[in-house]
C-alpha cells in the first residue's frame, strides 16, 4: 500500500511513520485490492489526532482517533479501521450465501419460535 503522511503542528517523526506502516501493513491483509493511503498527523491543545483515508477500488474508507499520546491515537485508529475492512470483505466474501439473504435470514428467525397450541383438536 502506497502511504503518503503529513504532519500538522508536530515535527517529522521516522519512528512514527514506521510504526504506523507495520500497523497498516497489519491489517492490510484484509483489504482485497491494493490502495493509496493518506495519513494526516495533527496536535490540538491536549490531544494528538490520527486521520487515515484508504482509496481502493472497492471502496473509500476512513478513521479518525484523537488520544494524549500520539501511538495509542494510531493504535485506536488502525482499529476502527479494521473493523471498516472486515465489514467490507464480509459483504464481499459472502455475499451468495443463502443464510445471508432476505429468504434465510426469514428461515433462521422464524426457526427458532415454534408454535405449541395450547388445546388439542378433538376428534
Amino acid at each position: 500500500m502506497k502511504s503518503n503522511f503529513t504532519f500538522k503542528h508536530l515535527d517529522y517523526s521516522e519512528s512514527l511513520v514506521n510504526y504506523t506502516n507495520t500497523k497498516l501493513d497489519e491489517i492490510g491483509q484484509f483489504l482485497l485490492k491494493d490502495g493509496r493511503c493518506n495519513v494526516y498527523y495533527s496536535k490540538n491543545q491536549h490531544d494528538f489526532v490520527v486521520e487515515v483515508s484508504i482509496n481502493t477500488k472497492q471502496k473509500f474508507f476512513k478513521a479518525t482517533a484523537s488520544a494524549p499520546d500520539v501511538y495509542v491515537a494510531v493504535d485506536l485508529m488502525v482499529d476502527k479501521l479494521e473493523k471498516q475492512f472486515l465489514k467490507v470483505k464480509e459483504i464481499y466474501v459472502d455475499h451468495k450465501k443463502f443464510s445471508l439473504s432476505k429468504e434465510g435470514r426469514l428461515r433462521d428467525f422464524n426457526g427458532q419460535f415454534e408454535y405449541q397450541p395450547r388445546w388439542k383438536k378433538a376428534g
